[in-house]
C-alpha cells in the first residue's frame, strides 16, 4: 500500500464499476511489492470478459514485464476494456487511455 494520494478521471468514476476499481487497486499494490525499483510509472490493465471470468493481463514498458490474473466474474456489467494507472511522484491516476 501507499501514502500516496489516488485519483480517478471522471470518466473511471462513471463507467467502471467501483468493484472493479478495488480490484485493479489492489492487483497495482500487489505488482508494487512484488516489482518493488522495477515499477514503471505506467501501468496497463487489459480487462478480458468471459461469462465467468475476469482475466486482468497488467503490462509495463521499462522493464518488460506481464503478469496475469484470473478470477470470478461477479462484477455487474464489466466489459472488455484497458485501464492505465499513471504513478507520478506526488499521487496515482486511474485513467482510460481515451482520458489521457
Amino acid at each position: 500500500m501507499t501514502n500516496k494520494s489516488r485519483y480517478m478521471t471522471k470518466a473511471i468514476s462513471e463507467e467502471l464499476d467501483i468493484e472493479l476499481q478495488v480490484v485493479l487497486w489492489q492487483f497495482y499494490d500487489e505488482i508494487n511489492e512484488q516489482r518493488k525499483e522495477q515499477m514503471d510509472y505506467l501501468q496497463v490493465f487489459e480487462i478480458s470478459v468471459c461469462e465467468e471470468t475476469l482475466t486482468i493481463t497488467n503490462r509495463q514498458e521499462v522493464p518488460s514485464l506481464q503478469t496475469k490474473v484470473i478470477i470470478n466474474n461477479k462484477v455487474k456489467g464489466a466489459k472488455n476494456t484497458t485501464v492505465w494507472i499513471i504513478d507520478d511522484e506526488r499521487y496515482q491516476t486511474m485513467l482510460f487511455p481515451k482520458d489521457y
